[in-house]
């Protein structure tokens, strides 16, 4: 089976993602993965916050972006399984996709601020960071 890997970093992502990982899994069963990505906090401030406070900081603020995906894929018939990673956006996606053997990462094609200050879409550093061997496709979809 395909293991396809969405990853959704705030709710504009959803219907984007949402119509694209529906159909794809009516023409051909994946095993989906629903990502989100939490920027780790400043040592600064997880001096004064404990280590269970800060994952848990995470891990609700996770599950609050990917809550709407996963109630219209459940809704929709759709089997996924939902992880939230802390670290930098591209690096722990591609770090995922390498450890889950995705085949496919489905992300949203819009201009966000990485693309405004020229640093390039989301896919585009993707693309740079699994490099030649190609080992995973990206597709940015609308």
């Amino acid at each position: 089976m395909i293991n396809v890997l969405v990853p959704i970093n705030d709710s504009g992502d959803v219907e984007c993602a949402l119509k694209h990982v529906i159909e794809r899994y009516r023409r051909q069963p994946v095993t989906l993965f629903l990502l989100n990505v939490q920027m780790p906090i400043s040592k600064f401030i997880t001096r004064f916050v404990s280590k269970v406070q800060v994952d848990e900081f995470h891990q609700e603020n996770g599950m609050n972006i990917l809550q709407p995906m996963i109630e219209q894929l459940d809704a929709a018939g759709v089997p996924h399984q939902e992880r939230i990673v802390v670290g930098h956006k591209a690096e722990s996606i591609v770090r995922f996709a390498r450890e889950y053997h995705c085949d496919q990462i489905v992300v949203p094609k819009h201009k966000g601020m990485f693309e405004n200050m020229g640093l390039g879409s989301v896919g585009s550093q993707l693309r740079q960071l699994i490099g030649a061997e190609g080992s995973c496709d990206i597709s940015e979809v609308y």
